[in-house]
């Protein structure tokens, strides 16, 4: 199969349950290649992945031997939007019967049971936003260290952490990991404004209405070049100000 940035791909006949949505702006091919191939070789497989090219010069294009028959979507923006922007716009053209959504970089690498193990522990843990432990890679996709983020059994305890973090500049949610139920998008959506640390904006939101649980097991490879933070990191305290701010009002809201 041949994905480039001037068409739309949709194959696969089966019920959509799982939606897997990738956002990808100037990677290369061989990080996308690398990521997309780890979501098709799931041994629970998603019923669609939605990939976004959010304005990538030159437009997005990669040779996938095999797809297995899962359905894939791609969308192309013209112009840079931002990845507030796009992760909202590829939550919009999920499936209307996917249950779940779970989102990975372009350049991260999951687990082979990633689904799987998402799948059994939402059955356990219903209505339930998931995130795991993961591993930090290299460049060259080797294993440098392994982070295995706080989990909480009061979910007051979580939300303060979460807001501690936040005035810290830092997320212990990496969002290559997460799987949300799709009712969850019903009362909060990414905001399209925001070019950057729109994780943290969602996060800060979506867990005054949803509850969070950790897997404590690395099922993700998290990819660390340091490119993007490079670009903005001088950004990000002013960023994240803003965003800390418009959420406390958000949640002091009747």
């Amino acid at each position: 199969m041949f994905i480039t940035g001037n068409m739309m791909l949709c194959w696969g006949l089966k019920m959509s349950k799982i939606s897997v949505i990738i956002p990808v702006y100037n990677q290369k091919p061989e990080y996308f290649k690398e990521a997309i191939e780890s979501v098709i070789n799931q041994t629970r497989a998603p019923d669609e992945i939605i990939v976004i090219d959010d304005g990538s010069e030159p437009p997005v294009s990669i040779i996938l031997p095999d797809t297995k028959n899962i359905a894939i979507k791609f969308i192309r923006n013209e112009k840079n939007m931002g990845i507030g922007a796009a992760r909202k716009t590829i939550v919009d053209n999920a499936s209307k019967e996917s249950e779940y959504i779970a989102f990975l970089s372009s350049d991260d690498i999951w687990d082979k049971d990633f689904l799987k193990i998402m799948v059994e522990t939402a059955e356990q843990q219903p209505e339930k936003i998931l995130y795991s432990s993961y591993y930090l890679i290299n460049e060259k996709g080797e294993i440098i260290n392994i982070y295995n983020p706080p989990g909480y059994k009061d979910h007051e305890d979580f939300c303060i952490a979460s807001w501690e973090s936040a005035s810290k500049n830092t997320m212990f949610v990496n969002f290559s990991t997460v799987f949300i139920p799709k009712k969850v998008f019903e009362k909060v959506q990414f905001d399209k404004s925001l070019r950057y640390c729109e994780d943290l904006d969602f996060l800060l939101r979506s867990m005054k209405h949803f509850k969070y649980f950790l897997i404590n097991k690395p099922i993700l490879k998290y990819r660390v070049t340091g490119n993007l933070t490079s670009r903005i990191l001088d950004k990000i305290p002013k960023q994240n100000e803003g965003i800390r701010k418009k959420c406390m009002e958000y949640w002091n809201a009747k």
